[in-house]
Parts: structure tokens; sequence; C-alpha cells
């Protein structure tokens, strides 16, 4: 590996051990003590940068390529803790940088300062004046997540840093556009309904999740369940996942195992969250204890956050045209939620999901 690529892992191990022990721990002063003696060796004018540009990282202004699972974790650690770069400059200490690591290893934001470390946001991705707008930004992430659901197989990881970024989008863009009903997109055409279904799924749990006051990792964690849901389908045949009728007992007995493939898929990660690989099992439960796959568990509910996705996934699923019935307006959704509420779903996340919905129409209205 480069040096850059040392120094970031010896980082990355550094805020794994911190999270393990105290930062005074000895692994966590060697590793930092490490890392700063690489820096001599990286700097360029006396400083030395990490930046994270849309899909690229650039280090000192200059493209970095080396994908390392160290280098991808610590990407996915700095925008968890919404950091787009960080600047050392000559003159910082190990215990500076310990101190510093410690801060990044905890949740929530950062908020000492240090004398010789700078970080903060490179700029706003999404913004009313720049030209940009949401159907753009969510179009581009139904492109990237094609990108990183093509050619998976159960010998293939998937791109995990490049998820991350698709849910740090979902999330700039909800806190700048207030009608939901503008962020989530329109299918196109039967074979993009799985991406677009699954960006969809992701951008209502986390407007939930908000209405619930989630925050940092949790709200992050939620969007990427969101995002792999449905990851199983990848594992069910073309034939069934787009067919344009209605589905057979037996193609329809293969598409419910889908929850099923995807746990089974993403057990296999090492680095997914918890919540995803449960979302992707229960998201087809209900509250009452029904719904598939059918469980032995006694007493068992499903996980809250497999709950949040069972409602964005409703939602979303009827009020897109299918090929067996046409799409269902909002407010009627909304009616068939509240019917269903302490059966299919959980009263508690229905109300939330109603009233952060009708707080937005208020708005508009």
């Amino acid at each position: 590996m480069s040096e850059t690529a040392d120094f970031i892992a010896d980082i990355m191990i550094a805020i794994s051990n911190c999270s393990l022990y105290r930062k005074e721990h000895p692994a966590v002063r060697h590793l930092c003590e490490r890392a700063h003696s690489r820096l001599d060796a990286l700097y360029i004018e006396d400083s030395f940068s990490i930046a994270l540009l849309d899909d690229s990282v650039h280090v000192n202004g200059q493209p970095f390529s080396e994908k390392s699972l160290h280098v991808k974790n610590f990407i996915k650690r700095l925008r968890r803790k919404e950091i787009e770069k960080i600047i050392i400059s000559r003159g910082v200490t190990a215990d500076e940088l310990m101190e510093f690591i410690s801060e990044v290893a905890l949740s929530g934001r950062i908020t000492a300062t240090y004398p010789h470390i700078a970080w903060g946001i490179i700029a706003v991705k999404l913004s009313s004046g720049a030209g940009v707008d949401v159907s753009t930004v969510m179009g581009e992430n139904i492109e990237k997540l094609k990108g990183v659901f093509h050619g998976v197989s159960r010998f293939k990881r998937l791109d995990m840093v490049g998820l991350e970024e698709i849910v740090v989008s979902f999330i700039d863009t909800l806190s700048q556009e207030v009608n939901i009903l503008r962020v989530i997109s329109p299918v196109k055409s039967y074979s993009e309904y799985t991406y677009t279904h699954n960006t969809n799924v992701a951008v209502l749990s986390i407007f939930q999740a908000q209405g619930l006051e989630f925050r940092n990792e949790i709200l992050h964690d939620i969007g990427l369940a969101g995002l792999l849901h449905d990851v199983g389908k990848m594992f069910v045949s073309k034939e069934v996942l787009e067919k344009q009728g209605k589905l057979s007992d037996s193609e329809w007995a293969e598409m419910k195992k889908h929850p099923t493939y995807g746990a089974m898929y993403l057990a296999t990660l090492p680095d997914i969250p918890k919540y995803a690989l449960v979302a992707a099992y229960e998201h087809h439960m209900k509250f009452n204890g029904k719904g598939y796959p059918a469980t032995r568990r006694k007493g068992g509910r499903q996980h809250i956050i497999s709950q949040i996705i069972s409602i964005a996934d409703f939602f979303d699923a009827l009020r897109t045209d299918r090929p067996y019935r046409k799409a269902v307006d909002p407010l009627s959704i909304i009616g068939l939620l509240t019917e269903t509420s302490g059966k299919d779903f959980n009263p508690y996340l229905v109300e939330n999901f109603v009233r952060s919905y009708k707080q937005v129409t208020a708005v508009l209205s």
C-alpha cells in the first residue's frame, strides 16, 4: 500500500480501538504515534488534506484511487460524521491526533477545536440557485444504485462507499426540499422498478426517521437498510421479477423467498449494518406477526427499523403503476395505512408518518 493508505489504515484501526477501549489504551496510542510518524512524508507545503468529492477521494488535491477496506471504512466514517474534508497542518502532535481520532470514534458531532486539524463541509451539493433540480439528483442516485447492484452475486461484495454516498445525498436533499413527493421518483419502466423503488423506500424511511428525531449514524443505517431491503430480488429470476401480468402460484412462491435470499446474502458481508440485514428479512412481516417469511418466534415482532421500512415499502408500492393495477393516490394510501394500523403496521409509526406527511402538505397548500 502507499504511505497515504497506511496512514488511513492506522487512523481507522485506532478509531475502531477507541470504540472498543478508552482513547488512552496502549494500542490506540501506538497507532496514533505511528500515523503521526507517517505525516512527514505526506505533507505538501506544510499540510496534508483528504477530501471527499462526490464519488472520488482526493489527497492533497489529487485523485486517490486505492480502495482497501480500511480506506472504504474511513470514508464511510467521515460521511457519517458529515465531514467532507480534513486538513492536517505541520506541527500537529500525536496527542492532538489522538484527541481528534477519539472524537471521530464517538457518536455525534465533533465539538472540540484543534490547532493543527481543520475539518468541515466542502460545499452544499443541492441548492435551489445552483441549477440542479431534485429529479436530476434522484435520477443520478438511481443510476448509482444500478451500478452498485450490477452483477451482484453471492460471491461479490457490495460497494458500501457508493451506497453511503447515495444515503448522504438523500439526507442532504431532504434537508432542502420540503415536498417529499418531489423527492421520491416516478418509475419510468418495468426494468427500472427495483432500483427506483429501493431509492424511494430509503428516502421515505429517512423521512419517517427524521420525524422521530433520529440522527447521525442511526439515520444513515436506516437509509442503507431502505436501499438494501429488496436486495434479495437480485437472486429472483428476471422472468418473475419483470413479469407484466399476475404471478402464478409457483412464481409467487419464488418471489416470497426474496427476504430470505437478501438476509442470507447480507449476512456474508462484513461491513453491513445489522439493521439492513434484519430489515431485508423482516420488511414483509406484519405488526401482528403475520406476513412472510413465516417465523416460529413466540411473541416476536419486527424490529422498529423493519416496521419503518414496511410503511415506506407499502406507500411507494401503492403509489406506483404496476402491470396488474393502477397507482393509488397518496391520500388514499394514507387512509389505507390508518385502516390497517395496529394490524399490519405499528400504530405509533403510522401516526408519525401521517403527521409528517400532513405537515409537509400543509406547508405546500
